[in-house]
């Protein structure tokens, strides 16, 4: 969609991640993150009403621009790679993401709005405005209960980060 990055506030404490969009419309946003050594880490889906702030053009994201520069000439570059994502924009952006996540058997990070505690698992099904998760514990990949989150209540969803394939790699082996 953009060949720009940003920076993506989503409170007020000063705390940013940087991206670059892949969808957009007026509810939803997808951007790939990039982490401090200029990586693409991972897809973040949320509404667009928890976004505060999207600043480009900054003297971090200077030096960012250069990092990804950097790594993108790298060896290490090539070991890992996100999966592919082309949302539609004119369809519902963070439910399209969630599809793609349950279609590819992806484990998924969510967070609910006003919630700190993450929730790792595979997305089962959706229906009716709601997510159903095979819940994932993160620190021993051992299986948890199902959940279902109304997706309206979701701050964000993380899909195709390392993370989440290492944790789905150690759940299922």
């Amino acid at each position: 969609m953009e060949d720009k990055i940003y920076e993506i506030y989503t409170d007020d404490s000063g705390a940013f991640t940087v991206g670059e969009i892949v969808a957009r419309n007026n509810d939803d946003i997808v951007f790939k993150g990039i982490d401090e050594e200029g990586k693409i880490s991972a897809y973040y889906a949320m509404p667009l009403k928890t976004v505060k702030d999207m600043i480009p053009d900054t003297p971090y994201l200077q030096k960012i621009r250069k990092y990804m520069q950097y790594a993108a000439g790298h060896p290490y570059s090539g070991w890992f790679t996100l999966p592919e994502l082309a949302p539609d924009p004119e369809k519902p952006v963070l439910s399209q993401v969630l599809r793609t996540a349950e279609r590819e058997d992806a484990l998924v990070t969510v967070c609910r709005i006003g919630d700190e505690e993450l929730l790792c698992g595979y997305v089962r099904g959706i229906e009716k405005g709601r997510v159903l998760l095979d819940c994932v514990d993160p620190e021993t990949a051992q299986d948890l209960p199902q959940v279902r989150l109304r997706i309206k209540d979701l701050e964000y969803v993380e899909y195709g980060s390392i993370a989440n394939m290492l944790l789905r790699f150690a759940n299922r082996n």
